[in-house]
């Protein structure tokens, strides 16, 4: 099972409306009947049935599988059934991605779903999850959710794990890698290994910088992103709805609207309302909600190493709420909870504005992913942008309960252009939402996201070129005045004064003073405060993140260290301690003790977003101009 982190509270939000109903029956009773399906210690070498799949648009079509063997425990309480298939073109075409979940009988009874394959294989020899394992998988989730929405109904609080969680955003220094999860189940290593059948993820209106994303971060996770397009209004009035069916194409969303993205695979039976398909996991989350959608194959897209269906969905008909090591399941009927996101869009002075509509996944651990490769397709809509720009952006993250957090701030340089240009730019926004759906603290619940964009051609950056103090000794109560050199980005050099305050109690002596850009300044203030990288609860999350996104990068910051202020132990500030206690916490290896400090601050507004960093060193000393003038 892929090792993804899963979220706690967050998920509760839309699963409690329907989860509710799983708690007034049993949880067996809308089961299939262990009758139907075959019992693995059952199937013997030799014996032969049918499968179904769709091959083009919805029409079912049989193809022939004869049991090879059955491989025992392949991984903890998982078996898995070898078959040989046969028709259908599948002696050229191999086995194909998309045929996830397709069913495979023996005289009538269901022994399970075409599930793994082997790459560069020269027999279309297929890995059959066993549909008995499916059951009881998917019976172990329901309980557990079951369980899960008594407890909220009951009002018990939500127990947050303490996971690897830091508030710093991307752009304010190195971007992390991308949250990876290995694929489930691989049998062998390199490409001769029984790997999971990929699941083809249709991509329709994002642009290649955007599947470029798509494929870094979804690929490991067993995703096989690729461009394609909307069924037609034909297909979808004749064929969208079609009830689901064993066989039949399953269609599982991440982003509705404008954009669309959406996972195919296949029915592996239907009781009910209760959908089971794919024969493996599409993340292994457990619990999750995407909605589930009927579907249609335009064509089977030949290939040597695993050939894919290429597919559109065509009808939301209920919600996937399970995603386990056996399969994928979910309800027809419920109504999936989505995030609604609007991006308004201006990409040169003579062009025009455009607006898009997307609802996407609450998944929190695709949810930045997915932001990034909308925004990413939003700019890229006209064709490549200037080389050298300036970009605007404007985004409202409106929470429930909460003051919605704003990000405004004007981005220009290198980094925000070429092929990962996209990802400097809307990075920190990324970030900001998977803070707030992934901390360990709270639920936080996001309403919407809008986004304001503003791009110009060229490159509005200026470097902090050399800094002059007007004085390098300032007496207690007077300002620290210094005048900043910026040389712009083929430009010619300004002078920027600035003055900071020092107080009538500050410590005489030699005294740093730094002045720098926003990163620089986030980075000092982030050092020189630890409680802000170990928040203990919402509101210091909350307030890491105001303390990240509110200053401007077209300002230029001024730093002089105050002195300390105590300590913080455990991400706990214990301010004005007296002597005893520092040296307790000094001589206590097991307790880390960080002394707290704190900067002035003083900011200048310049037209350019500001570059680079200078530190001067200056004196603090009573009667200065005295000294001055004795000089």
């Amino acid at each position: 099972m892929r090792s993804m982190t899963i979220r706690r509270g967050a998920s509760l939000f839309g699963l409690g409306g329907f989860l509710a109903v799983l708690l007034g029956a049993a949880v067996v009773a809308g089961e299939p009947d262990s009758k139907t399906y075959w019992d693995v210690k059952d199937l013997r070498p030799g014996m032969k049935g049918v499968g179904k799949t769709v091959m083009v648009g919805t029409k079912l079509e049989e193809f022939g599988a004869e049991v090879l063997g059955v491989m025992r425990d392949v991984s903890p309480g998982r078996d898995m059934v070898l078959c040989r298939l046969t028709g259908c073109n599948l002696e050229h075409a191999g086995i194909i991605q998309g045929m996830s979940g397709s069913p495979i009988y023996i005289d009538g009874k269901l022994i399970g779903a075409v599930a793994f394959a082997w790459e560069f294989g020269k027999d279309p020899i297929a890995g059959v999850t066993p549909f008995q394992q499916m059951v009881q998988y998917v019976r172990s989730n329901d309980r557990r959710l079951a369980a899960e929405a008594k407890e909220k109904e009951a009002g018990a609080p939500i127990q947050a794990s303490r996971l690897s969680f830091s508030t710093e955003l991307v752009g304010f220094g190195d971007e992390p890698a991308p949250n990876r999860s290995s694929m489930p189940l691989t049998v062998s290593g390199g490409g001769a290994g029984m790997i999971p059948i990929a699941t083809p993820l249709a991509a329709t209106g994002f642009s290649p910088r955007a599947m470029s994303i798509l494929e870094t971060r979804l690929r490991p996770l067993g995703m096989a992103p690729m461009s394609g397009g909307g069924a037609g209004e034909q297909i979808r009035r004749e064929e969208g709805d079609k009830p689901l069916a064993p066989g039949s194409p399953l269609s599982i969303a991440m982003v509705m609207g404008d954009f669309d993205l959406s996972g195919i695979g296949t029915v592996t039976h239907v009781e009910g309302d209760r959908v089971y398909g794919f024969g493996h996991p599409m993340f292994g989350l457990g619990a999750c909600e995407f909605p589930l959608m009927t579907g249609y194959i335009h064509t089977v897209y030949p290939r040597t190493s695993v050939s894919m269906k290429m597919g559109s969905p065509l009808k939301v008909v209920g919600v996937l709420d399970t995603d386990v090591s056996t399969c994928v399941a979910g309800r027809i009927g419920p109504k999936p909870d989505m995030l609604p996101m609007t991006v308004h869009v201006k990409t040169g002075r003579y062009s025009d504005a455009r607006t898009y509509n997307v609802e996407m996944v609450r998944e929190p651990a695709l949810l930045s992913s997915l932001i990034m490769s909308v925004l990413t397709s939003a700019i890229d809509t006209e064709g490549n942008l200037p080389e050298e720009l300036t970009a605007r952006l404007k985004a409202d993250v409106k929470l429930k309960d909460l003051e919605p957090i704003t990000l405004s701030d004007t981005f220009s340089g290198p980094r925000y252009t070429g092929p990962s240009g996209a990802s400097a730019l809307f990075g920190p926004l990324a970030s900001v939402v998977n803070i707030l759906v992934r901390n360990p603290m709270a639920p936080v619940r996001i309403e919407r996201i809008d986004c304001d964009i503003e791009i110009e051609q060229g490159r509005k950056v200026a470097t902090i070129e050399s800094v002059r103090l007007l004085s390098d000794t300032v007496e207690p109560g007077k300002e620290l005045k210094a005048s900043v050199v910026l040389k712009p980005y083929k430009g010619e050099r300004q002078t920027v004064e600035i003055a900071l305050a020092i107080p009538a109690d500050f410590p005489e002596g030699s005294h740093e003073a730094v002045f720098c850009d926003l990163p620089n300044s986030v980075r000092r203030r982030f050092r020189n405060e630890p409680a802000l990288t170990e928040p203990r609860d919402l509101e210091a999350i909350l307030k890491s993140l105001h303390i990240q996104i509110e200053p401007k990068r077209t300002g230029i910051y001024a730093h002089v260290q105050a002195p300390e202020r105590g300590l913080a132990v455990a991400g706990q500030d214990l301010p004005n301690l007296p002597g005893s206690a520092r040296a307790v916490f000094a001589s206590k290896r097991e307790i880390p003790a960080t002394p707290i400090r704190s900067d002035l601050i003083q900011v200048a507004a310049t037209p350019w977003v500001v570059e680079g960093a200078h530190t001067l060193r200056f004196t603090v000393a009573k009667d200065a101009g005295l000294s001055l003038s004795l000089k």
